[in-house]
């Protein structure tokens, strides 16, 4: 289910996406595609939050998994790249960069 911005029967603008497992998607949409500014709630719980590109997190943003680590840092198609930190529930901490 989707609410919010329609463009030529896209969705573009800001609005929200709902899946059948609970995930969900709100933030902007260029093209039927999120881009933009945006935040994935994942079906277990995880979070991304930050800018994406044709439905990939890129660019900065901020993981928060449910077991408490959390990254922030760059992300490229959809995976870790560039530079980052990333910290576990422990306390063990990595800075640096990621490939």
């Amino acid at each position: 289910m989707y609410i919010g911005s329609w463009q030529s029967s896209m969705r573009h603008g800001r609005g929200t996406q709902l899946w059948p497992d609970g995930s969900y998607y709100e933030g902007y949409w260029r093209h039927d595609k999120a881009n933009g500014k945006g935040r994935l709630i994942h079906q277990d719980g995880d979070v991304y939050e930050g800018n994406w590109v044709n439905d990939q997190a890129s660019g900065f943003g901020k993981y928060v998994h449910t077991d408490g680590a959390v990254y922030i840092g760059e992300w490229k198609e959809d995976k870790q790249e560039g530079s980052g930190v990333e910290t576990w529930l422990d306390g063990s901490k990595y800075e640096g960069n990621y490939r």
